[in-house]
């Protein structure tokens, strides 16, 4: 843990010198990981929702945010990497946030007030809108879920991930996007959810390829709305 520490704070400065210049710089394991827990962020609000608990119907107050590339949220990006070092894409979040461009970073936090911190986030999705055949589409990089709920049935907050969905369709939808597209190992939960799988042919060693596309978007937006028990315009 302390060796991957420290590998992220070299990462770090030299993403500063190659790409995005944050404001702050983060010198020492102290600056970064000690107080990891105290760092809130400045994002973009984009919805109020609700996370569900696995042992009682209250639900848990949520929100999704857009990272904005502040100086805050880069601070945000480097906590995160310190609570979520044992995630798989931890690295691939680092290196994808820095590249900015149009890069897209949501995160479903617990908690709907402004001063969220990097524990309350819940999950990270990042996707961008590309241009397929001619028609714009909303590609799904990655979605991660907090560690302590990621593959762990006894996690006591549900709906991460569905939600951090929710956001992504719910851009879509409004940015004319004819088509939400991901490729995922995750064959389980997109099938759930209801996201299509695309054509074998397709497959590639990281995983299918799945889809929902523009006509199944409210169905999608409801679904999930009436699960959770919000309302959004």
């Amino acid at each position: 843990m302390e060796k991957l520490q420290l590998n992220l704070i070299s990462n770090y400065q030299n993403f500063g010198k190659k790409t995005l210049v944050p404001k702050n710089n983060f010198a020492t394991k102290n600056d970064v990981f000690e107080t990891s827990n105290h760092v809130s962020f400045t994002s973009r609000h984009i919805m109020d929702v609700n996370l569900k608990r696995r042992t009682t119907k209250n639900p848990i107050k949520a929100q999704v945010r857009e990272l904005d590339f502040s100086s805050q949220d880069d601070r945000l990006i480097f906590s995160l990497s310190s609570i979520w070092a044992k995630t798989l894409y931890m690295e691939s979040i680092l290196k994808n946030y820095f590249k900015g461009g149009n890069n897209r970073f949501y995160v479903v936090a617990e908690g709907q007030k402004d001063d969220i911190k990097a524990s309350d986030v819940k999950s990270i999705l990042f996707f961008k809108d590309v241009s397929k055949g001619g028609k714009k589409q909303c590609s799904l990089e990655f979605l991660q879920a907090a560690p302590e709920i990621a593959d762990n049935e006894k996690s006591s907050i549900r709906g991460s991930g569905e939600l951090a969905l929710y956001a992504a369709v719910h851009h879509a939808k409004e940015a004319g996007c004819k088509k939400v597209t991901l490729t995922s190992t995750n064959d389980d939960f997109y099938d759930n959810v209801g996201f299509e799988m695309g054509v074998k042919k397709d497959y590639k060693k990281a995983g299918w390829p799945y889809y929902l596309d523009e006509k199944d978007y409210d169905w999608f937006l409801e679904k999930v709305e009436k699960k959770y028990g919000f309302k959004n315009e």
